[in-house]
């Protein structure tokens, strides 16, 4: 039987991509962060994973824990993560295609949304997703940005779903 689900769906990755930058202010983000928060805005259940959870983000930890289970059984997290880079990677580029994502910010390693105009329909569409008015979306879209993503205290580590060892060393250089 043949599921439907937008993790493989490079279309939905563009949404998904202009609906957490659309509040962003045209801010740079580490490209892997941005990965991260796009993975959790695909499966926000498994926010109540991440541990210890930071104490920067407590007041939205009472929320995270109502969000109710998926239907699917998610196995293996990292493993989707990992797939989930490829469908990402075309739907930046795709973005960068179309001026949306600024190109010299993606070289650096960083996304940032352009100033040009998205077309009516796309942005009444994302002004409106029912996501933007939720908790776990305001934790994923501003909390992350607040708390150290690097290091053996930082977000990579505490989700499980990154290589963190070698952050501090790469820092010192």
């Amino acid at each position: 039987m043949l599921i439907y689900h937008p993790v493989f769906d490079t279309s939905h990755c563009v949404y998904r991509t202009l609906l957490l930058l659309q509040d962003q202010d045209h801010w740079e983000i580490d490209i892997d962060l941005f990965r991260l928060m796009d993975f959790y805005v695909l499966f926000p259940s498994l926010l109540k994973f991440i541990t210890p959870f930071p104490n920067e983000l407590r007041r939205y930890k009472k929320e995270i824990q109502k969000i109710s289970d998926p239907y699917e059984n998610i196995q293996n997290p990292n493993r989707i993560f990992i797939e989930l880079r490829r469908i990402q990677s075309i739907a930046f580029h795709h973005l960068l295609s179309k001026n949306l994502i600024d190109m010299e910010s993606y070289t650096d390693g960083k996304i940032k949304r352009t100033k040009t105009t998205l077309p009516e329909e796309v942005s009444n569409s994302l002004r409106v997703d029912s996501n933007r008015n939720s908790e776990w979306f305001a934790l994923i879209s501003k909390g992350f940005l607040q708390i150290e993503f690097y290091g053996s205290n930082g977000l990579k580590k505490r989700t499980g779903l990154m290589e963190y060892r070698y952050d501090e060393v790469d820092k010192n250089d």
